[in-house]
């Protein structure tokens, strides 16, 4: 594969704009440090790992003096070695100490539960020492997990809406009150919205753990290690997000070998892309078995029907396909199934929403594309960290001409830049109800004070919305509607990655077993009514939704060449007066103003465009049949 693209490419068989190589780099070593000598994972390092990288070396040396760190280098380069050394020496040296690992995504704890049994065997621990709590496992299980492990991998999904809202039970509240260390993987993902709450569950979970700790454990030190590839500012966004001073290792310090790397500018048609990067895959495909590709597509529909046009893909077919979508929503068992061809290599190629961006162990791909530009420099660097890990790789981008000149750079200037800063917002007022009534009920699950948690750093104004959210606390007409949301259980009902809204399965009928599910806001997109929904490369009709106790999308199977896309209204409310200004979030100039304002959306879909560009309005259709009917969106933010 590798080498027939880079023949493709030096014989102008593709346009190519501009290219560079990124040369290959020896290792740099350094001594593992003395402190882990006390456990048996020193030993295990030397067998396995006779030198270290001089980063991995540094990151284990400052951890062994106390320090939390961020290990902030380079894709491929050794990080969960780093904190997978290091937990595991803190649960040897004292067995009544506990972990907490976090993944952002369940399909990457699912793969690196495996890692940690593995290493966890070698230094003589049962497989059930390490444990795994995500959406798959169900709640009956979780329990004994916490009870036999002295490692957890887990989203941090599940430990705001499960762990933190059982904090009432023994076998929990222990397991908290024993944490010394959290790990924090691919943190780079804690921005935004997701990262925003994600600071607050953070400071929730250190409060609940300093109320448990008594008397001689008041002076168990809890560490924190961090690792990304890609966040411009790691020391500063880490203790935002965590409230404690951290210690940066970054690229400055990385000793990790690299093996030569070929990238390219393939230019497209404006909209042309899609099929640009299908001949390249084509290309590839045709050349042989050496190792396989990655795809990547910032659009789930989109990356649907560029997995389902490729090569051996066609829906009559009984063969394993060639080529395989990858994106949210799908059920765990599907993207095992997907992840593991891809590591047996069975799987030639993968077409990927940003859902395989993250640190899945995939070693054999050589050759990578994305379809357009990525939305952010970080995108780009974890897409190209996907490929040429264990052996040379390239990687193309598939896009306009001049989509880069167009900004006023080129390719590679752009590759050079750094990454953009991550951001956090902890004053969102709405954001800080949701974990003020987390907050309130974790302190009567734990019978501790009702009062705001002291050694923690809350930000600011937090105070005052807590007081709000207590109950009985008098609480302004605002925060009404997502008070009602909460109900009495908040943390299940206040998502960390969006708005709260409820989720869609998908089925195809009531009584069928689901095999897909999709937030509200992707269905007002994907599943509409009348929409095409593609799944697993397959088409399927949207025939009505269903918004009960358990709301689910009807859908029937459909020809493959029909497509749809919506027709959608925004509407945003918002005032500058009285109370609709955010407190002392307005400046004011000579030629107007600029104002933080609590805002009211709503999104309708009413209608959709066929495949022929045939416009289907729903006051329309819902003459002829009752389901095909505008579906509606609302949730309150400030902006």
């Amino acid at each position: 594969m590798y080498d027939a693209l880079r023949q493709a490419l030096a014989n102008g068989d593709f346009p190519v704009v501009e290219s560079f190589e990124l040369p290959p780099r020896p290792a740099q070593y350094s001594t593992m440090p003395v402190f882990l000598n006390e456990s048996k994972v020193g030993d295990h390092i030397v067998r396995r790992h006779p030198r270290l990288w001089s980063h991995q070396a540094e990151a284990l040396d400052a951890l062994g003096q106390g320090k939390n760190i961020v290990l902030s280098t380079g894709t491929a380069s050794g990080k969960s070695l780093v904190f997978q050394a290091f937990a595991l020496h803190q649960i040897l040296i004292d067995p009544s100490r506990r972990a907490i690992v976090f993944y952002p995504l369940k399909a990457l704890a699912a793969d690196q539960v495996q890692q940690w049994r593995e290493i966890g065997g070698l230094v003589g621990l049962p497989d059930d020492a390490i444990g795994r709590i995500d959406g798959s496992v169900l709640p009956p299980d979780r329990e004994d997990v916490m009870r036999r492990a002295r490692i957890v991998v887990m989203t941090p999904d599940v430990c705001h809406a499960w762990l933190m809202s059982r904090l009432s039970i023994r076998v929990v509240k222990a397991f908290v009150q024993s944490l010394s260390v959290l790990v924090l993987d691919e943190a780079h993902t804690l921005d935004g919205v997701f990262g925003s709450n994600f600071a607050l569950l953070m400071r929730r979970l250190i409060a609940a753990r300093n109320h448990l700790l008594r008397g001689d454990d008041q002076a168990r030190s809890l560490q924190l290690v961090a690792a990304t590839a890609t966040i411009s500012n790691p020391g500063e966004h880490l203790q935002q997000l965590t409230d404690q001073v951290f210690s940066v290792i970054d690229e400055h310090s990385d000793g990790a070998q690299r093996y030569e790397r070929l990238v390219a500018h393939v230019a497209s048609d404006d909209g042309e892309e899609a099929q640009v990067t299908e001949e390249l895959q084509r290309l590839v495909l045709a050349a042989g078995r050496d190792g396989g590709f990655i795809t990547f597509r910032d659009s789930r529909k989109g990356v649907e029907q560029l997995a389902s046009r490729g090569e051996g893909n066609e829906t009559n077919t009984d063969e394993e396909p060639a080529i395989l979508p990858y994106r949210a929503g799908y059920h765990a068992e599907d993207r095992r199934r997907i992840e593991d061809r891809l590591k047996a290599g069975s799987l030639r190629g993968v077409v990927s929403t940003s859902a395989l961006e993250l640190g899945l162990d995939l070693p054999h791909l050589r050759v990578g594309f994305n379809v357009g530009v990525p939305g952010t420099r970080k995108a780009y660097r974890q897409r190209l960290g996907r490929v040429g890990r264990r052996a040379p790789g390239a990687f193309v981008m598939v896009a306009a001409r001049d989509a880069f000149r167009r900004y006023g750079t080129s390719f590679r200037d752009y590759h050079d830049m750094s990454v953009e800063p991550s951001y956090l917002y902890l004053e969102n007022r709405f954001m800080q109800f949701a974990h003020g009534r987390c907050l309130a009920d974790e302190r009567e699950a734990l019978k501790a004070p009702p009062s705001l948690p002291a050694r923690v750093g809350w930000p600011s104004g937090f105070r005052d919305v807590y007081t709000a959210a207590r109950p009985g606390g008098h609480r302004p007409t605002e925060f009404d509607a997502i008070s009602e949301l909460g109900g009495d259980t908040p943390q299940r009902n206040y998502p960390l990655r969006n708005v709260g809204e409820f989720n869609f399965q998908i089925k195809l009928h009531e009584n069928a077993e689901s095999f897909g599910e999709m937030t509200q806001a992707q269905a007002l997109r994907e599943g509409y009514p009348g929409a095409v929904y593609l799944h697993m490369a397959r088409a399927y009709a949207v025939a009505a939704w269903h918004t009960g106790v358990f709301p689910f999308i009807r859908v029937k199977p459909t020809g493959p060449n029909r497509s749809t896309r919506p027709r959608i209204t925004t509407w945003i409310n918002a005032s500058l007066m009285g109370d609709d200004v955010i407190e002392g979030r307005l400046l004011r100039g000579e030629n107007g103003l600029l104002a933080e304002c609590r805002m009211q959306i709503t999104e309708q879909v009413n209608g959709f465009v066929d495949g022929n560009g045939r416009e289907h309005k729903y006051h329309d259709l819902r003459q002829r049949n009752p389901n095909m009917r505008p579906r509606t969106r609302n949730f309150r933010t400030s902006g």
